[in-house]
């Protein structure tokens, strides 16, 4: 993620390992989806960003068995229509003048991916993500979801079926060019997580470097 983010990587790695931790010791699928909700709402609308570090610590851990626990976790969230969402202000759609303010206040809860693309598409409340770290954290997010085939066919289904309509508004002609493309290739059997970014992109993805100091070797 952005230098503004590079002091909070200790703390986030402490919350990744006690969300891990706390995750590994509830006793069933609907007490861990609730533990997981419950953190989305404590970090607040505006912090869902941080959610998505705490999955991308994850991602990039090389802990197989907490990885494989939130694919799980997530599948089981996908299967109920209920992934962990954060709402993003969005200026509106392909329709250019008179989108502005009214579209602006606008608010829709979007999925990890779908997040990151609008963050990255679209003017919302937030500075727009640099096509590099879009890239970046789309590519481990997939690796991620990856570990959990069902998650991995729900996931791109509802991409798919998102691009393919209006959804009031939400998304921009852009936006949903790139959600249409990923669902696409990641349907596709044996397709890669960098495949599926460079389809989505139209060409391979950036070669800037990320931030460095995010890998986790052990959460």
């Amino acid at each position: 993620m952005s230098a503004q983010l590079q002091p909070l990587a200790a703390p986030l790695l402490e919350t990744a390992r006690r969300l891990i931790g706390a995750l590994q010791q509830e006793p069933s699928v609907e007490m861990r989806l609730a533990l997981a909700k419950r953190v989305v709402r404590q970090l607040g609308d505006e912090a869902y960003p941080v959610f998505l570090k705490i999955l991308l610590i994850v991602a990039e851990s090389e802990d197989s068995a907490a990885k494989q626990l939130v694919a799980d976790l997530l599948a089981a969230a996908a299967r109920r229509m209920d992934l962990p969402s954060g709402p993003l202000s969005a200026w509106g759609g392909s329709s250019g003048e008179g989108a502005g303010m009214n579209a602006h206040t606008r608010r829709r809860l979007l999925g990890p991916i779908e997040y990151l693309t609008v963050w990255h598409c679209q003017q919302t409340q937030r500075p727009m993500l640099e096509e590099a770290l879009y890239a970046d954290a789309v590519r481990k997010l997939l690796a991620l979801f990856d570990l959990n085939p069902e998650l991995r066919e729900l996931y791109a289904g509802k991409l798919g079926s998102d691009a393919g309509g209006e959804l009031e508004g939400t998304y921009t002609r852009d936006t949903r060019d790139i959600l249409s493309r990923m669902a696409q290739r990641w349907r596709k059997p044996q397709s890669t997580p960098d495949e599926v970014v460079r389809a989505a992109l139209r060409g391979d993805a950036p070669d800037t470097p990320v931030p460095p100091g995010w890998i986790v070797h052990r959460l």
